[in-house]
């Protein structure tokens, strides 16, 4: 952090209590009331402001009672509320924790116990479960790092995927929105600026009328609706509607069209429940 910035929180820090404690030189180097701190860009714009009901100014750290922040990018905003928070000056990162809500101006919210929020590159991550909600998906797991600029996050392990597609279930055909649930061991990738999720590690998709097995699972949303638009499963495919199963190295699903397509010669392997007599 610039030698500005630091001023600014000295400034703060002294006439605060000089003019409302009323205490000894010590105290005055510890204590705020009513905590505000603005970092600016060089050409004078703001780059974040954060505030706080009271902070305690140590000599590298500031920890704060009920943190919100403010985080200004180029044509992205993040909005930041923890019940603690402790900004570490010397490495100009803030650690959220307890009740920690994120918000994006695209409607993305994560919520978690514990975030670790990059003040200069705008990043943040967390080793604590994690939950992250859009229109079109709710998305839980363990562990992610999220790139607000670049418009990227990874959760890193157990993930539930809740998606939501415009037509069909992924493996149905029945009208109206249905709600499709993906599991897998992790990682997730997901790319809100290409449209898309890379689901890796025994991979499950289930919906209304069956469910999809394999090793990855790619999913791609329409720039327009945000919806599903298709899935393509890779790796150890297997589609089980009811009591038949089909085998393949890969399937795709166009949700649009309600259509799978079944390349490399898949095996169809149906039951027969009639009992020889």
């Amino acid at each position: 952090m610039g030698q500005k910035s630091l001023y600014v929180v000295i400034f703060l820090s002294f006439c605060f209590v000089q003019t409302c404690f009323g205490e000894g030189e010590k105290n005055a180097q510890q204590e705020v009331k009513d905590f505000s701190f603005v970092q600016y860009q060089e050409g004078g714009g703001q780059k974040w402001k954060m505030n706080g009901l009271s902070a305690e100014v140590l000599d590298n750290k500031v920890n704060i009672e009920y943190l919100s922040a403010l985080s200004f990018g180029e044509g992205t905003m993040l909005k930041l509320k923890a019940k603690e928070g402790i900004f570490d000056k010397g490495e100009n990162v803030v650690h959220l924790n307890d009740n920690v809500v994120m918000v994006s101006t695209d409607g993305t919210k994560l919520t978690t116990d514990h975030l670790v929020w990059d003040a200069e590159t705008k990043n943040v991550s967390t080793e604590t479960s994690v939950n992250i909600k859009r229109p079109d998906m709710s998305i839980t797991g363990t562990g992610a790092v999220c790139d607000m600029e670049g418009k990227t996050a990874e959760l890193k392990k157990d993930i539930s995927a809740d998606l939501v597609s415009g037509e069909s279930g992924i493996l149905s055909l029945e009208n109206g929105k249905s709600q499709t649930t993906i599991t897998c061991d992790g990682p997730l990738e997901l790319n809100y600026k290409q449209n898309r999720a890379f689901f890796h590690g025994n991979v499950k998709v289930e919906d209304l009328k069956g469910s999809i097995l394999s090793d990855r699972i790619d999913v791609y949303f329409s720039p327009q609706t945000r919806r599903v638009k298709c899935v393509v499963a890779r790796g150890n495919v297997r589609i089980i509607n009811g009591e038949n199963v089909t085998y393949s190295e890969k399937a795709i699903y166009l949700v649009d069209q309600g259509r799978v397509i079944l390349p490399n010669r898949p095996k169809l392997v149906i039951q027969n429940n009639n009992n020889a007599e």
